[in-house]
């Protein structure tokens, strides 16, 4: 038995008729959830589908009419408050449905329902007054900080150059949460025989909540009469760390629950896909632009199923490179939008970002004093320079246990971090070491 779908030509707002499913996908989700949750009313049902009651009353009656399910034990009526169960006809055909999906969660959307929806999402555009108060929070002047702004507002590819690789994830969190606006997404989607699940409890939150608030992390937990199958979230933020690895660009397939895992780009639809160290591995960088960068400069995306289909899905995310050279980026090159450098570091902010990072050590305001005029005055004060003497004071202060003698290091310190001298040689002659020499 399955349910009578409409003409190819049908549509209505509401009823089976508007869900734009196959009606044999619609009665196997059924069969599987009262396989897994029990008996289970028409209202119950349409609060774990997140859809109207009408639908999950009209599913309810067709497969009563089948013979798929019956009353609960004790209950004589089929209104929408009464609970049915499975029959033995049910628990067969259940058993058959399961062998395509396990995936009973809330209802997946059509591919097209979610082409049609995507066509309305405004595209990000950052708050410049709260993306300049959190980039200064990382030192990062007001002129770069609306760099970096503008281009994010463009939906498309940025390529950030001259960031230190420990402050890259800050970076993007600080970019991505200045983004003004929420997204709607599916929770899963429908295409092509599949379900792929879009929905990730750890990137998609309601407006307000905080991921510290560990009894509110997903809004799957939020009891709020929602009888639509869409979340609408805050603009979700996706970092990748050290580059991009294969599964990244490819939607994940559970073999148990057979069902896919959406990719990270398509988590991060109507947001910030963040790449740290995006020149780390240049082949899969090169797929992440031909599945994902690319395609999305129109508004899709690719995703690749086991069967070796290609899916088109809608897509546009603000995507940052975070590349310690702007020019090793490959095939990934011809879908860059913007290119910001943020290596320079002002002369006000050299000192705040060396005691930033110097802090946890507790140094003498002196020796950041020091190491500030040093940096400055050999040219070197950039943020990746101030990273790498910042981490060598650091180093030298845990392994003698003490801060004794650092002022003596500096020298040493600003060498290692232009990369002039391996650990352990001579420091460098700079003017700056010389002054700081004689000094001592």
């Amino acid at each position: 038995m399955t349910l009578q779908g409409p003409s190819p030509h049908a549509r209505s707002l509401t009823g089976l008729a508007g869900l734009n499913l196959p009606p044999t996908f619609i009665s196997d989700h059924c069969l599987r959830t009262l396989f897994y949750h029990g008996p289970l009313s028409p209202v119950e049902l349409a609060t774990h589908w997140r859809v109207a009651q009408d639908i999950a009353a009209e599913v309810v009656e067709a497969m009563k009419g089948g013979g798929l399910v019956e009353a609960d034990t004790g209950q004589t009526t089929f209104e929408r408050h009464g609970r049915v169960r499975l029959t033995a006809l049910g628990q067969a055909q259940a058993g058959h449905a399961r062998q395509r999906t396990w995936y009973s969660g809330a209802l997946p959307v059509s591919l097209r329902d979610f082409a049609e929806a995507a066509g309305t999402t405004a595209r990000a555009a950052a708050r410049p007054q709260m993306l300049r108060a959190a980039l200064g929070q990382l030192f990062i002047d007001e002129g770069q900080a609306d760099e970096l702004g503008q281009a994010a507002s463009g939906s498309d590819v940025v390529v950030v150059t001259g960031a230190a690789a420990d402050e890259q994830p800050a970076l993007a969190q600080a970019i991505g949460g200045a983004l003004d606006g929420e997204v709607s997404l599916p929770y899963a989607i429908f295409a092509a025989g599949a379900v792929l699940r879009v929905f990730d409890p750890q990137h998609h939150r309601a407006q307000g909540r905080d991921a510290s608030e560990h009894d509110n992390l997903d809004v799957l937990r939020q009891h709020t009469g929602e009888t639509s199958p869409w979340m609408t979230v805050r603009r979700p933020v996706v970092t990748l760390a050290g580059g991009v690895r294969a599964s990244d660009v490819v939607p994940a397939y559970d073999e148990d629950a057979r069902f896919y895992l959406a990719p990270p780009p398509l988590i991060a639809f109507g947001g910030l896909l963040a790449v740290c160290d995006a020149d780390a591995d240049a082949g899969q960088l090169a797929e992440l632009a031909r599945l994902w960068l690319v395609p999305g400069k129109q508004g899709t995306g690719v995703v690749l199923v086991r069967s070796g289909e290609r899916i088109e899905v809608p897509w546009r995310a603000t995507t940052l490179l975070f590349a310690a050279d702007g020019d090793a980026l490959g095939g990934a090159g011809a879908a860059v939008a913007y290119r910001v450098d943020i290596s320079a570091l002002v002369p006000d902010a050299v000192h705040g970002a060396l005691a930033a990072r110097l802090g946890p050590v507790a140094l003498p305001a002196r020796i950041i004093e020091q190491l500030a005029a040093a940096l400055t005055g050999a040219g070197a004060a950039r943020r990746v320079t101030a990273a790498r003497a910042a981490r060598y004071l650091l180093d030298r202060a845990a392994y003698q246990r003490s801060t004794d003698g650092l002022e003596g290091a500096i020298g040493q310190a600003v060498a290692f971090a232009e990369g002039a001298a391996p650990l352990g040689a001579p420091a460098r002659a700079t003017p700056a070491a010389r002054r700081l020499r004689r000094a001592a």
